[in-house]
């Protein structure tokens, strides 16, 4: 009787903490607010990979780090209009935009990518955000550079530069920001928008163009970044970033992996301010890879080049199961 006894204290004590670790999770991930913009210019320009680079980011913040989706805002092209607005990755022709991008069949897409919808965006949560909140920003498109400094191609045409990006951050004062940019003459924002506070990491320098992944369709520099914070790749690979196995990957070591697994002709930019920042700033409590991986062959004809189109997804026991196929092979992915 005794030993039941125990074993009721031992168990009621195991489910307070679980409990208490949960409560503590979506504490966590309840302030922290996410912006994700891909302006892309306009339809000849905005290419599919842009899509893909914030769709694998999404997922990685639904899915791995379980951030609620009222917390995440997608800004993209021409805000989920049925017009083509993506240059297909194969050069064939155009698409639209697809509107669900963790294949749950809802629409993740809020607003245009123009700069008023950005800047309404950023400035109604300046005013949400409070000093318990943490704000991640990130960037996918084109970008330019001209003798005022480095800008980023919004729908339409329009440009986001330096200084409008510096005055909206601005009104933020939060416990954090934390920036991710991967258009071209990126690092041309660095120094502006460094302060206390941030942490910023950039595709390129402030004079370089940022280039394409050589094997998918996916931006180099920021591939590689998301790979390292979500604890895998596109396909459910395990990727360990976690360079002081600490259990989590932090902002510098995720640009530190992403650094060295760049491939391709551009310098990527980082900075930190306290300088400790980077090296303390996680996202909650990250899933370092896919519980398991099972692949089959099926009769679908072999494709080009990766694709996340045939993306399934369903919820069972509590894990998140999604498909992803290339090369008539099937990947069944458990988060």
């Amino acid at each position: 009787m005794i030993g039941a006894k125990k074993v009721m204290v031992i168990g009621s004590l195991i489910l307070l903490l679980i409990s208490s670790s949960q409560e503590a999770y979506a504490s966590e991930t309840d302030h922290l607010y996410a912006v994700l913009i891909n302006g892309g210019r306009n339809r000849l320009t905005n290419h599919e990979r842009y899509w893909n680079d914030c769709a694998f980011l999404y997922r990685t913040l639904r899915q791995t780090f379980h951030v609620p989706r009222r917390n995440i805002t997608v800004l993209m092209s021409d805000g989920g209009a049925p017009d083509e607005d993506m240059l297909r990755a194969d050069g064939r022709g155009f698409l639209s935009s697809p509107i669900d991008m963790d294949g749950d069949g809802q629409a993740d897409i809020d607003y245009p990518a123009t700069y008023q919808a950005v800047s309404r965006t950023m400035i109604n949560l300046s005013r949400q955000l409070t000093s318990d909140d943490h704000l991640f920003l990130f960037v996918m498109d084109h970008g330019g550079s001209n003798s005022n400094g480095s800008y980023i191609w919004l729908w339409a045409d329009e440009q986001l530069d330096v200084f409008s990006l510096t005055s909206l951050l601005g009104m933020f004062h939060t416990a954090s920001v934390n920036i991710l940019m991967g258009q071209c003459y990126s690092g041309g924002f660095l120094n502006s928008l460094i302060r206390d506070g941030r942490v910023i990491a950039t595709a390129c320098g402030s004079d370089e163009q940022s280039w394409v992944c050589p094997d998918r369709p996916y931006d180099e520099f920021v591939y590689h970044w998301i790979c390292a914070v979500n604890g895998a790749d596109e396909m459910g690979n395990p990727i360990d970033a976690d360079d002081n196995d600490d259990g989590e990957v932090s902002m510098q070591e995720a640009f530190q992996y992403a650094q060295s697994h760049d491939r391709v002709h551009e310098t990527p930019q980082y900075a930190s301010w306290p300088m400790e920042l980077g090296a303390q700033w996680t996202f909650p409590h990250a899933l370092l890879g896919p519980l398991a991986i099972h692949e089959v062959t099926t009769e679908q004809k072999s494709s080009a080049v990766w694709t996340i189109s045939g993306q399934r997804r369903n919820d069972v026991g509590g894990h998140a199961i999604y498909i992803q196929r290339h090369n008539g092979k099937t990947r069944k992915i458990i988060r």
